[in-house]
């Protein structure tokens, strides 16, 4: 009975929430939009187009599954961080990464929370921060962009590159939803890892959750043209 207890307590302070994945790219700030800084607005057509990610309204979050030990109660948690910065380079078109330029973006991991202290120390343990503070997504290409559908309606895209985390790096395809108008660009991009291609052991907390093999990391980003 005592075990019984311990065990239910344990899913109760640790195990019992259950984190949704976004589901849609954020809304496009409209103090952020100027129709004067858009694609093809002035100039000749002939310059890059240059979005930097602003960090105050971004966010980057993982999910992973967790279960008690013994119980067969799944859930999922998660934990996030706004320490997301970076830059991405695309042709005058802006149908295309810029060739001869690095687009990229990077997560602070030290600031990942979660709605527990416990799971967000024994993250940081299986991350070691101390050694890689960060992760970094290195843009290669993306396929999909429609260049037909209207500005302000949904595009669905793939983009490929390198993450380098955990010390290791490997080629990913993240499925991303973004909305573009004017000189705005907002993305959720989304993929799923597994810990053993990065080196990473599954964080276990307190012993008593199992957690499972991958994670699902999405990026919620709000970008406009510099």
């Amino acid at each position: 009975m005592v075990a019984i207890l311990v065990l239910a307590a344990g899913w109760w302070f640790f195990v019992r929430s259950d984190a949704k994945l976004a589901t849609g790219p954020p809304a496009i700030p409209e103090d952020l939009i100027d129709a004067s800084d858009a694609p093809g607005a002035d100039g000749d057509g002939t310059d890059l187009l240059t979005f930097r990610i602003i960090a105050d309204r971004s966010e980057a979050a993982y999910f992973v599954g967790e279960q008690l030990a013994s119980l067969s109660i799944p859930s999922t948690a998660s934990g996030t961080t706004g320490d997301v910065g970076g830059e991405f380079h695309l042709t005058p078109d802006g149908t295309a990464l810029a060739a001869d330029t690095t687009s990229q973006f990077t997560i602070g991991l030290t600031s990942l929370r979660s709605d527990e202290s416990i799971r967000d120390n024994r993250v940081q343990g299986a991350l070691e921060t101390g050694l890689f503070p960060t992760a970094t997504f290195t843009f290669t290409s993306f396929t999909g962009y429609d260049p037909l559908i209207p500005e302000g309606e949904q595009q669905d895209i793939r983009l490929t590159g390198t993450l380098d985390l955990h010390g290791v790096q490997r080629e990913v395809t993240w499925k991303v939803e973004l909305l573009r108008q004017a000189n705005v660009i907002t993305a959720l991009a989304t993929v799923t890892i597994a810990f053993a291609d990065y080196g990473i052991t599954p964080p276990s907390v307190g012993g008593f959750t199992l957690v499972g093999n991958d994670a699902t990391l999405q990026v919620q980003l709000v970008a406009e043209t510099i």
